[in-house]
């Protein structure tokens, strides 16, 4: 009996982010009738995709026990990088008015730029992760004001703009037509894909013994170094790709583009279930997680909830996300000695082993 109920306690706690999805989407059908319009349920995930991408890079971290605060920046610097290669000198760019494959190509080199020294300093020089992606996250948003410098860079041409802003299909209604965001689709698909990487790859396995036990996966013969260096050139990668998104959706590119991000990119990851301890958590977790904040952001607004309030509500859910992560790894750790004890000869005698 004992066993089922704790098979019953882990099976809601992991599962617990999708009935929070589930119900917040309840909630905010039932009061508001602008939240349940066909039109804003699809565009819920579009409005936010690039939140959705950092959280992807920032799961990957996050599983090897490692974080990147320098993502938001990254996004910003990534984005600000294209909008003066595509726009003209009018318009805030340069004037180069290069074409769209060029700069996307030359956001990606930049992003894997950042996750090619976020990686080094960390693995090479053996620097601590959360002091290096802190000062990136500064560095380079100071480097966003120094190549911009404080304009805006705007009016892309089409086909940079598809993947943040394009429709995939139209449906048609009474009124015009339904479109579905070319960027729900992508965000959706590139957790699935994150998701067989982590979970079905050699690599991916070894990202989750490096997070559990990093002494253990060297003597195993994991080179947890390279590992770690490949997690940040995703992350890179993913900082890359979200300022493709937010840039497209905008068509523009603002020094402060992606300002703030990287609160809610920790919060959506650790709700999620990403452990902040490393080794725990899946891809379709954080996906929740990525989901029931971006129902949270647009939601909270339609009903017009106060910008005080809503910021209230950001910090308890994150409060809140991390406090599941503790009771979590406390369970796993009750769970683990009770075992271990019971093998033992005392363990053997004692019908119940109480761990405080």
């Amino acid at each position: 009996m004992k066993i089922k109920r704790r098979r019953i306690f882990v099976n809601l706690f992991d599962n617990l982010i999708w009935i929070l999805v589930a119900d917040s989407l309840i909630i905010f059908s039932g009061f508001s009738e602008s939240f349940r319009t066909p039109y804003n349920l699809v565009n819920i995930l579009s409005r936010t995709a690039a939140l959705g991408l950092l959280v992807i890079g920032q799961a990957f971290t996050m599983i090897t026990a490692n974080f990147d605060l320098s993502s938001e920046s990254g996004l910003g610097l990534t984005a600000m990088v294209a909008g003066l290669m595509l726009a003209t000198e009018v318009n805030g760019g340069l004037g180069w008015e290069l074409s769209p494959a060029v700069a996307i190509v030359s956001m990606i080199v930049v992003g894997l730029i950042i996750g090619y020294i976020n990686g080094f300093l960390i693995t090479r020089l053996r620097m601590n992760n959360l002091i290096v992606t802190i000062a990136m996250l500064m560095i380079l948003r100071g480097l966003v004001y120094i190549i911009s410098p404080g304009a805006t860079a705007s009016f892309f041409p089409d086909a940079y703009k598809w993947l943040g802003s394009g429709a995939l299909y139209k449906i048609p209604q009474e009124k015009g037509f339904l479109s579905i965001p070319v960027s729900s689709v992508f965000i959706i698909i590139a957790f699935l894909i994150a998701h067989i990487i982590t979970r079905y790859t050699q690599f991916g396995r070894n990202m989750y013994a490096v997070g559990s036990n990093l002494v253990a996966a060297k003597d195993s013969g994991i080179d947890s170094d390279k590992i770690i260096r490949i997690v940040y050139l995703i992350s890179g990668f993913c900082m890359a790709i979200a300022g493709l998104l937010a840039s497209g959706r905008l068509d523009s590119s603002t020094p402060r583009v992606g300002l703030g991000a990287i609160f809610p990119v920790q919060a959506a990851a650790v709700v999620g279930g990403i452990s902040l301890f490393g080794g725990r958590g899946t891809m379709i977790g954080a996906m929740g997680g990525y989901f029931l904040w971006s129902i949270l952001d647009v939601g909270l607004p339609i009903m017009e909830v106060s910008p005080f309030w809503i910021e209230a509500s950001r910090g308890l859910l994150l409060l809140f996300a991390v406090g599941l992560d503790a009771i979590k790894v406390q369970k796993m750790r009750q769970r683990a000695l009770e075992e271990s004890l019971a093998q033992t000869d005392i363990g053997l005698r004692d019908e119940k082993i109480v761990v405080d």
